[in-house]
């Protein structure tokens, strides 16, 4: 079984906002000369130059719980879950990239930046599920999906990796599903699906 984000919001600052002060002092503070966008350290800048993508860039720590949730569940002790990240910009991040990566923000945030500086896996979402032979068999969790999903182990599971608005991937004919009745955030709704998955 594999649960994917998909379009995580996970990219380094671009260009634009490198002229910025505040993105400057960030960077200088750090020592590095880039490092993953991030809405809470540079907001401001953000929004002068993004307005319309304010809301939706730079929260890396949403990828950062998709990850530890999914390493810390106890669902690990009955299943064998697997788990994998598809960015925005089509850059693939698995499970086993985390190998050896400690269990802080700092040591996922320094890990992903050394992938996107440099990415070898990158393809769409419909290409990386296609590749590994389940996308006939991936149910897509959307708020505003079909009721009734049957829940099992034998299914593979996608989920929205941005805080707001929709999948910016196409997502071709897969089903879209819902299992709560709300939208919800990332951590909710992979809480509910380990929970669902563990009393199968």
């Amino acid at each position: 079984m594999l649960i994917v984000l998909a379009d995580a919001e996970l990219e380094l600052v671009p260009e634009l906002l490198k002229e910025e002060e505040e993105v400057r002092k960030v960077l200088k503070r750090v020592g590095k000369d880039n490092i993953l966008l991030d809405n809470y350290l540079m907001g401001n800048s953000i929004r002068k130059k993004l307005p319309n993508e304010a809301g939706r860039i730079g929260f890396p720590h949403i990828a950062y719980t998709f990850v530890r949730l999914n390493e810390e569940s106890i669902i690990n002790d009955s299943l064998k879950v697997q788990y994998a990240i598809h960015t925005k910009q089509n850059v693939i991040i698995e499970q086993d990239d985390f190998r050896n990566v400690g269990p802080g923000y700092s040591d996922f945030t320094d890990k992903v930046e050394e992938i996107l500086s440099s990415p070898t896996k990158s393809m769409t979402l419909l290409e990386y599920l296609e590749g590994n032979g389940i996308l006939g068999n991936t149910a897509v969790l959307h708020p505003k999906g079909s009721t009734g999903l049957v829940m099992n182990c034998e299914l593979n599971y996608v989920i929205g990796g941005f805080p707001e608005g929709d999948f910016k991937s196409n997502l071709g004919n897969m089903r879209k599903f819902t299992i709560y009745e709300h939208e919800v955030t990332v951590p909710a709704i992979l809480e509910l699906l380990h929970f669902r998955l563990f009393r199968q």
